[in-house]
């Protein structure tokens, strides 16, 4: 939809009527033609209650010519929307498949995204007092915001001055001289500044006590991130831009974090967020997923959420949720005094509103099935033959 353009809706259909919902976002238009023109092809004919045979199929192909990116943001549309069949089949929502509840609520945060006609972004700078004293009348005591990105744009993010530095600090200062800490803060940093610089903004906001700071570096080196947690007495949230458990384990056994942060939508879907979150519980870590997409991942996730022994909290955008999810889909869980809930229908609990489907500006892509006796292409992952070749 080009109303909602970083969106990507994946619907899979099974041969007995049953249909699964899927989603992953950012950059839609690569990942499309990656799950219809490579995707499609392993995964059609193929026993859709099989979630692990078939994750791990994909994994081995994208594996061969680098799997982060694209190949996994098309497969965590396609995991999703297998556990929704899953779920439908077994006349279970989804968190009853996943072990079921662990708790009666889930305590949520807002990230202040601005969108529609929602302005979050721009109060969260200009107000900040305002916006905290509303979330807190909703019953949200944690809220993230991000006032240091635009300050590393004449850097790049390799200084920030003590000016700078004043003027990023403004908002928290304001929130906490206004509500004590009556409101938790998080600061998301979007990978913008270089350790030198990540390290002086963290130690200038230590006396605000955050929550956690997440992200203020890029993530390619774990070291960094390291270091970075040693030199600050905040806690360090890492991080949504890395991929599957394989990074994850690299970056505990670092020692690089003191919450994991994870998004279905990016890392492998429901299949390997479990195992990310199972995998910081070893470590004596709480989990917190990424959930900055649509309603599908919105739902997704408060399953997981209500799953999940070692959760946190759950990351919800109102600027979302209060603008457009109930224009997509009907059945979303709702946030209500903080908290949320996930639906108790089978599968997600979730359906694609019917009149989505005539929107003028709904861009549709079909891949069918062709006969090929059941067997799953597996581009010679038995390791004979030319790995360039079907």
């Amino acid at each position: 939809m080009s109303e909602h353009p970083r969106e990507l809706i994946v619907r899979i259909h099974t041969d007995e009527g049953v249909t699964g919902l899927g989603e992953t976002n950012a950059k839609p238009s690569a990942v499309e033609e990656m799950i219809h023109s490579v995707c499609s092809e392993l995964l059609l004919g193929e026993n859709p209650l099989n979630i692990e045979k078939i994750w791990s199929t994909f994994y081995r192909m994208f594996n061969h010519h680098g799997y982060a990116g694209t190949e996994l943001r098309a497969l965590s549309a396609i995991d999703i929307a297998l556990w929704d069949i899953l779920g439908k089949v077994s006349k279970q929502p989804l968190y009853r498949l996943l072990g079921g509840a662990s708790r009666e609520q889930i305590k949520v945060y807002n990230t202040s995204v601005g969108y529609m006609e929602n302005n979050d972004r721009d109060r969260f700078i200009e107000e900040p007092e305002k916006l905290a004293e509303e979330l807190l009348e909703q019953g949200i005591s944690v809220m993230k915001i991000w006032p240091f990105d635009e300050l590393s744009v004449e850097s790049q993010g390799n200084y920030i001055s003590p000016s700078l530095l004043k003027k990023g600090i403004e908002p928290f200062k304001k929130i906490r001289q206004e509500f004590g800490t009556e409101m938790e803060l998080i600061l998301e940093g979007h990978g913008r500044w270089n350790l030198t610089s990540a390290t002086r903004i963290a130690k200038e906001l230590e006396e605000y006590e955050l929550l956690w700071l997440e992200d203020l570096m890029p993530v390619h080196n774990l070291d960094t991130i390291s270091q970075l947690k040693q030199s600050t007495q905040l806690p360090i949230g890492a991080s949504e831009r890395l991929f599957t458990r394989y990074q994850y384990h690299q970056l505990l056994e670092k020692n690089g974090a003191d919450v994991v942060i994870a998004d279905p939508a990016w890392t492998g879907g429901i299949t390997e967020t479990k195992k990310i979150a199972d995998l910081a519980e070893i470590y004596g870590l709480p989990f917190a997923p990424h959930n900055c997409g649509g309603p599908i991942l919105h739902t997704t996730i408060a399953h997981l959420c209500f799953n999940i022994p070692n959760l946190l909290m759950m990351e919800t955008v109102r600027a979302f949720y209060d603008t457009y999810f109930e224009d997509v889909v009907n059945g979303i869980p709702t946030v209500a005094n903080g908290s949320i809930v996930p639906p108790e229908r089978p599968g997600l609990g979730i359906e694609l509103n019917e009149d989505i489907f005539t929107r003028t500006d709904l861009t549709q892509r079909i891949s069918e099935n062709e006969s090929r006796n059941g067997e799953m292409k597996v581009y010679n992952l038995s390791g004979k033959g030319d790995p360039w070749k079907t």
